[in-house]
């Protein structure tokens, strides 16, 4: 995971989740966070008004990718759009702006914690509501969405085929005919392979006062993996009344464009028509230099 900058210094790695399939109640059952290394150390996901800055996320940036995601819509859809489905929203950021700007807005998201935090910041939007939901397969009692986004490069966190392929088809029946599904994905470098666990790169950012100490690692992974990378985040928050260390492990799959116009087809759901480099409309996707948006329509 690396600082994302573009023209509207946009994204970094924010709302990760781990890639495991499980069997979701009603909202409110007791659910795991993500894939802490061990059972003595919280996720930063726990915190989520501090995991945003842990990811370095910058002012403006969530409003930079609505304004664009409204703009994809207006270029690739004929009818006006109007209810959104925000996949693994967190506390829905983007969802916000969404529904502040007068759209119909549904979040789902696998943690309790993030769903209460997204609750209590949409208090006075009804036009914005939550389900809690795996992101592998899920099924919603709500009519059919014009169209629905992916963002914060969360994406590759679907680690498995039938992963993917369920994915996508749950995204599918959850679209109209027609309708766009928005897919944020970093650009994906090659990574020097390692053979034990090794760091990354160390630093220090802020949650208003409150100093995070962060320490990133790479970790190896087998040669016939699907992986692109292993990242592991260690933070350190420095709370007033004591000191709390997070750990995430999350794994990330390579993701490119073509691969992701296969898996499109092969769900029989989608077809790719459109990959957008850094927000922009003229950049060539070859030019691309942070992150791209990847546009899917439900065939």
């Amino acid at each position: 995971m690396r600082r994302i900058i573009t023209r509207f210094d946009a994204k970094s790695q924010a709302s990760i989740f781990a890639a495991a399939s499980l069997d979701f109640a009603a909202v409110g059952d007791a659910l795991p966070l993500p894939v802490p290394s061990s059972a003595m150390e919280p996720s930063i996901y726990k915190y989520p008004d501090i995991f945003r800055r842990a990811h370095m996320e910058s002012p403006g940036e969530i409003a930079a990718e609505v304004m664009f995601l409204q703009q994809v819509w207006k270029r690739h859809r004929k009818n006006p759009t109007r209810r959104i489905l925000d996949i693994a929203c967190g506390d829905s950021p983007h969802g916000r702006l969404l529904a502040g700007d007068g759209l119909q807005v549904i979040g789902i998201d696998r943690s309790p914690t993030m769903i209460a935090s997204g609750r209590a910041k949409a208090y006075g939007l009804t036009n914005l509501r939550f389900y809690r939901r795996a992101i592998e397969e899920f099924r919603l009692p709500e009519r059919p969405f014009d169209a629905a986004i992916f963002m914060s490069e969360t994406f590759p966190v679907i680690v498995e085929n039938a992963d993917l392929l369920s994915h996508l088809r749950s995204v599918g029946r959850a679209l109209k005919r027609g309708g766009l599904y928005c897919i944020d994905i970093d650009r994906q470098d090659p990574i020097r392979p390692v053979s034990r666990r090794e760091i990354w790169r160390e630093r220090i950012a802020y949650a208003g006062v409150i100093p995070l100490k962060i320490r990133e690692f790479n970790r190896p992974i087998p040669w016939h993996s699907p992986l692109h990378s292993t990242y592991e985040l260690e933070c350190t928050i420095e709370f007033p009344d004591g000191a709390v260390t997070t750990r995430d492990l999350i794994p990330v799959r390579y993701t490119i464009p073509s691969s992701l116009e296969i898996a499109a087809l092969a769900s029989g759901m989608f077809k790719m028509v459109a990959a957008y480099s850094d927000l922009s409309f003229t950049k060539p996707i070859e030019k691309c230099r942070y992150r791209w948006l990847g546009i899917l329509r439900r065939i």
